[in-house]
C-alpha cells in the first residue's frame, strides 16, 4: 500500500471514529481493511485510544486546535490541511471538520511510531547492521490473510492463530506477568500455572485464566466478539463493564455483541436485527454430518458453515482464501448455506455453493484475488 493510500485510509479511520464518515467511505475502509490485515493492529490500538479518552479530554483538545487556527487565521498565514475540509459559504474561512482532522494527526503519529518499532537494522558503511538504540520490548506474530500458524508461548502455552490475525505479548511474559494482546482469532492451549493467570486483551473484552483450552474470536470487521470454551473455566470481563465477571464452564459458548466496534457492516435495504441483550451465553455449535465443533473447526484446517448468511460466510471465505468477496446485489448476502470446505480451491468452494441449494442462484467471476457475486 503506497503513502497517499495509507493515509487516506488513516482519514477514513478517522471519520469513522469522529462519527463524520458517510455510508459510501464506510464500505470503502470495510473493503480497504478487508484487503490489508496488517492494518488490523494498528487500528484496533487507534480506536482504544479514543475510544478510553475522556470527553473532558476530547472537548480540551478541540478546544485547544480552535485557539490554534485563530492563531494562524489573525497571522494571515496561508494554512491548507491535506485532510478533510469542508467550506462553508458564508464563511470566509473554511470551516474544519476539528474532530476528524484531530483524530487524522493522532492516526498518522501512531502510524509512525508503528513504522519505527518495526523499522530493521540500519546498515553502516562498512556493511554491518547495526542494532537500533531502542529495540522493541515485544514479541508479535501475524498470519495474513489466507494462511494460519501455530506457536508454542515461553510458559508453555500452545496457541493456534487463524487467519488475518494479531498476536503480541511483552517481555514481562517471562516474569511475573503472563499477557497477551489478541486481535482476530485465537486457539489457546494454556499452561497451568496458578501463581500466574494467563491474560488475554481484545477490543471488546479480557479473558482471565489459569489453565484451560478455548476459542477466542475478535475481528474489528466482525459484528460480534466470541469465546467458546473447551475444557477448564475462564473469567471474561467486557471493557465497557469491567466490575461485570462471567465465568464460563465446558462447553459453553460467549457472544458479545460489538455495537461500538469500528467497522459495523451495514445493510441500507433492510434493518439490520441485532440480539436485545448485550451478552449471551449459549451452546457451541456442532456439525450434524461429523460432529465436529464448528467454533473450533479451523485448528484442523476446516472452514465448517451452518445455516450461515452468505454475507457473513463471505468475510470468513476472505481470510480463509486470501481474496476480497464483493456483491453486485446486497440482497445476496441474505442467501443461507450449510456446509464445510477443507481442501477445496476458491473456485471449488463457490461451484460447491451453487449446488448446495438450487433455490440460491447465484453466478461469480474471478478478476485475479477479487470475487465478484452477481445474479
Amino acid at each position: 500500500m503506497g503513502k497517499e493510500h495509507k493515509e487516506h485510509t488513516w482519514n477514513l479511520i478517522a471519520k469513522k471514529l469522529a462519527g463524520e464518515a458517510s455510508l459510501t467511505e464506510l464500505e470503502e475502509l470495510e473493503s480497504l481493511l478487508r484487503n490489508n490485515p496488517e492494518l488490523h493492529y494498528p487500528v484496533q490500538t487507534i480506536a482504544d485510544l479514543w475510544e478510553h479518552t475522556s470527553p473532558a479530554d476530547k472537548t480540551q483538545a478541540e478546544a485547544a486546535f480552535d485557539r490554534h487556527l485563530d492563531r494562524i487565521d489573525r497571522l494571515n498565514i496561508d494554512y491548507t490541511p491535506t485532510l478533510t475540509v469542508v467550506t462553508d459559504e458564508h464563511d470566509r474561512k473554511p470551516a474544519f471538520r476539528r474532530r476528524t482532522l484531530l483524530l487524522s494527526i493522532l492516526i498518522l503519529a501512531i502510524a509512525g511510531a508503528f513504522f519505527l518499532a518495526t523499522r530493521p537494522a540500519t546498515p553502516t558503511a562498512n556493511g554491518i547492521a547495526k542494532a537500533q538504540p531502542n529495540p522493541p520490548t515485544t514479541h508479535e506474530i501475524t498470519t495474513t490473510v489466507g494462511s494460519r500458524t501455530s506457536m508454542t508461548l515461553p510458559d508453555g502455552t500452545k496457541v493456534w492463530l487463524n487467519a488475518g490475525s494479531h498476536l503480541d505479548y511483552g517481555k514481562s511474559f517471562d516474569g511475573e506477568h503472563r499477557e497477551v494482546n489478541l486481535t482476530g482469532e485465537a486457539y489457546f492451549d494454556v499452561a497451568p500455572d496458578a501463581a500466574r493467570p494467563f491474560l488475554i486483551h481484545t477490543r471488546k473484552v479480557d479473558v482471565r485464566v489459569l489453565g484451560t483450552s478455548f476459542n477466542l474470536k475478535s475481528y474489528p470487521t466482525d459484528k460480534t466478539t466470541e469465546a467458546t470454551l473447551i475444557r477448564g473455566s475462564i473469567e471474561i470481563s467486557i471493557r465497557t463493564r469491567p466490575s461485570d465477571k462471567i465465568i464460563l464452564k465446558p462447553n459453553e459458548k460467549l457472544v458479545v455483541n460489538n455495537d461500538d466496534s469500528l467497522l459495523l457492516h451495514i445493510t441500507p435495504h433492510r434493518k439490520e436485527v441485532r440480539p436485545e441483550s448485550l451478552v449471551v451465553i449459549s451452546k457451541p455449535t456442532y456439525e450434524q454430518r461429523s460432529g465436529d465443533i464448528i467454533e473450533t473447526s479451523w485448528v484442523n484446517n476446516k472452514l465448517i458453515f451452518q445455516d450461515e448468511e452468505f454475507g457473513d460466510l463471505a468475510r470468513q471465505m476472505e481470510r480463509w482464501y486470501g481474496v476480497a468477496i464483493t456483491f453486485d446485489n446486497p440482497r445476496m448476502q441474505e442467501l443461507r448455506f450449510t456446509g464445510s470446505f477443507e481442501k477445496e480451491t476458491i473456485g471449488q468452494a463457490l461451484d460447491a455453493l451453487k449446488l448446495t441449494d438450487q433455490t440460491a442462484r447465484f453466478n461469480y467471476s474471478i478478476e485475479g484475488r477479487l470475487i465478484i457475486i452477481h445474479n
